[in-house]
């Protein structure tokens, strides 16, 4: 049900579970739908929903009752220790259609938190939480104004998600993490993978993913752009202490197993 716990599965899990560093780790989505308007978003294609009418809907109760209520009456939890929950797949937390209901992310964050000394994460391409201690994300696979405005319009601009992941890191010594998925190949958009990564070495995780969903990102040009930039971000990240996951399906197809367009 819309704003309970549940397991993610596949690529969800992977990220889930490279975050929070919990073996079986559980998300909440807090709404589905989203006003973000990414270009490349992968929800509405993986819901069959249209790009154009993928406006956001709310559970019908607060995902801090309905939390509350697994977490007191559900004996899985009961025997579970080392508990991780991610915020979340299906929409981004911080969406001000939330807020204007009178639910935050933050406050579902205190209870997790606070109450039940949980670890949680976030992802956003808009704020981060008002709460230290949590595991803090934003998607950063642009510094550049120019991909801003053509892919994420309605989102903070990228260079200010980075300031205020190095905020959060200089001032509470927070986990701060980036999602640079889904990366684009140089079919798409032509960009320094390194000059990117340069501005990122306060961060403490990386998650990098390929584009998916067009055409132009399963090329053969675009295989190879890809075996490359693993190979910049992996010694990048050694170099620099970062910890880092590719995701599976970008391993994949670079290494040939996954489908490439002639």
């Amino acid at each position: 049900m819309l704003g309970e716990l549940y397991k993610p599965r596949g690529l969800a899990l992977e990220t889930a579970q490279a975050v929070l560093e919990v073996k079986d780790p559980y998300a909440v989505n807090v709404a589905y739908g989203c006003s973000n308007a990414c270009t490349y978003c992968y929800v509405p294609r993986f819901t069959h929903r249209k790009r154009n009418d993928f406006r956001v809907k709310l559970p019908q109760k607060s995902p801090i009752d309905l939390v509350r209520h697994q977490l007191q009456n559900q004996w899985r939890f009961r025997w579970t220790s080392n508990l991780g929950v991610f915020l979340s797949f299906l929409t981004d937390p911080f969406l001000p259609e939330i807020h204007v209901k009178g639910f935050t992310a933050d406050d579902l964050i205190y209870m997790l938190t606070r109450d039940y000394g949980i670890r949680v994460a976030t992802l956003s391409k808009l704020q981060i939480p008002g709460l230290s201690g949590t595991r803090v994300g934003m998607t950063i696979v642009s510094l550049d104004d120019e991909f801003w405005q053509q892919y994420e319009p309605n989102t903070t601009p990228p260079g200010a998600r980075r300031v205020s992941l190095f905020t959060r890191k200089r001032e509470f010594s927070d986990y701060v993490w980036v999602s640079m998925e889904p990366y684009p190949p140089s079919t798409i958009y032509k960009q320094n993978l390194l000059e990117l990564l340069e501005g990122l070495k306060f961060v403490d995780l990386i998650v990098f993913g390929k584009w998916n969903y067009d055409p132009r990102a399963r090329t053969e040009e675009a295989r190879k752009d890809y075996a490359a930039d693993i190979e910049i971000l992996t010694d990048f990240c050694k170099s620099n202490n970062i910890r880092y996951h590719i995701k599976s399906d970008t391993v994949d197809f670079v290494a040939g197993t996954k489908n490439v367009r002639s």
